[in-house]
């Protein structure tokens, strides 16, 4: 029987498998990529900002040590009353079992979401919606259509803002380049209620709001979204939107897979957990991460962001090399070191604590979080190679 098993290596369950690596505790790590994606980043991947490549890195380079073991492999299941994960390369046994899945897109049954709307949930699918959206300047060159140069993105937390700032700064600059008018191009967010950003300061907010309004985004506040069709999005108002390209960035859910396994979840298929984010009533699985519905002391539970993900399976790979050295192991306790959301490349807002940062200001402090987390991650070595590649492309 293997003993630690890793579900996933996102930021929750790579920050756990690193810390065991470091202490030569045996685990193995699957995922179905070779690769560590930064997932918080894709909007960049979206708005060509640079080579996608530069977003992820290689599993094999991470690991250094014996004991660390890599599968790539999809998992399909979990069947907890025989300590088994079933992948499509076989079946995997394990002792204590982490899951760190991360999250999907969730379209909450919308109808026609999920076929005639892109999502931003990998690398793959960042990929994906840029090279659409360069097929639909192609369209508007060889049609004349004005369809095809409208965008519009459902969703105006962090994941939609951020896109839409970036393809803010892009794609008028591509539409230059490909000889297109820029007049003809329309940028439009749809956000259900009266403010964008709804986990940041009212003054945050409406900064956010002024700067994508002066970049010719569209602001439609207010309205739902009530489906979907081919190229169109029907708002809950009755009104219907066209446009060539439509994304949904409306929330997420974790993967059925761990309700059908018997995990505790909540609507949201997130695994309730203690204390020491062990899954309720479910003694040797750990739960970490989006898939995880940890509630804090201020009595919500946490969302679902990288930060969260990535203290999780850092104090989890403490707990866990404490364990193997039979001492007992420590709660969880999340500290919010503030968020940062970029409105493109030259501009973006902060919340730290009661501080607020914004314009370049704010971007600087969000380089300097990826450069604690490459370096968190892979040390200088990993630091300049990465962050190097990001500076000069």
């Amino acid at each position: 029987m293997r003993g630690i098993v890793i579900l996933g290596a996102g930021y929750g369950g790579l920050a756990a498998a690193l810390e065991l690596d470091r202490h030569g505790i045996p685990f193995t790590l699957i995922n179905r990529e070779p690769y560590h994606t930064f997932k918080t980043l894709l909007h960049e991947v979206a708005g060509a900002r640079h080579d996608p490549h530069t977003y992820a890195l290689s599993l094999a380079d991470l690991f250094h040590r014996e004991t660390s073991e890599v599968v790539v492999a999809e998992v399909n299941a979990v069947r907890l009353s025989d300590k088994l994960v079933e992948t499509n390369r076989g079946a995997i046994s394990y002792g204590t079992l982490v899951v760190a899945l991360g999250s999907r897109t969730a379209t909450f049954g919308l109808p026609g979401v999920a076929e005639h709307a892109f999502r931003l949930d990998s690398l793959r699918a960042a990929m994906e919606l840029h090279h659409h959206v360069e097929r639909e300047l192609e369209q508007y060159r060889q049609t004349g259509d004005p369809v095809h140069l409208n965008v519009l993105v459902a969703g105006g937390g962090l994941t939609g803002v951020e896109l839409m700032g970036e393809w803010a700064d892009w794609l008028p600059k591509r539409a230059r380049d490909l000889g297109l008018p820029v007049e003809d191009l329309h940028l439009g967010l749809i956000h259900a209620h009266a403010e964008i950003l709804p986990d940041v300061d009212h003054q945050l907010r409406a900064v956010a709001q002024a700067k994508l309004s002066e970049r010719g985004v569209e602001l439609i506040l207010n309205e739902r979204v009530a489906g979907a069709e081919p190229g169109a999005f029907i708002l809950g108002s009755g009104r219907k939107l066209e446009a060539g390209t439509l994304v949904w960035t409306g929330g997420v859910e974790a993967p059925a897979l761990l309700q059908e396994a018997g995990l505790p979840v909540d609507n949201r298929n997130r695994v309730d957990v203690d204390e020491f984010l062990m899954a309720k009533g479910v003694p040797d699985v750990y739960v970490i991460g989006d898939c995880a519905r940890f509630t804090a002391a201020h009595g919500t539970p946490l969302p679902p962001t990288g930060q969260v993900a990535e203290q999780m399976g850092h104090h989890l790979g403490t707990n866990l090399v404490r364990s193997a050295h039979g001492r007992p192991p420590l709660p969880f306790v999340y500290h919010d070191h503030g968020m940062v959301a970029s409105l493109g490349p030259r501009y973006g807002v902060a919340e730290i604590g009661t501080h607020h940062a914004t314009g370049a200001t704010a971007l600087v402090l969000k380089d300097g979080s990826k450069m604690k987390y490459l370096m968190h991650l892979g040390g200088p070595v990993t630091l300049l190679k990465r962050y190097r590649q990001w500076l000069e492309i």
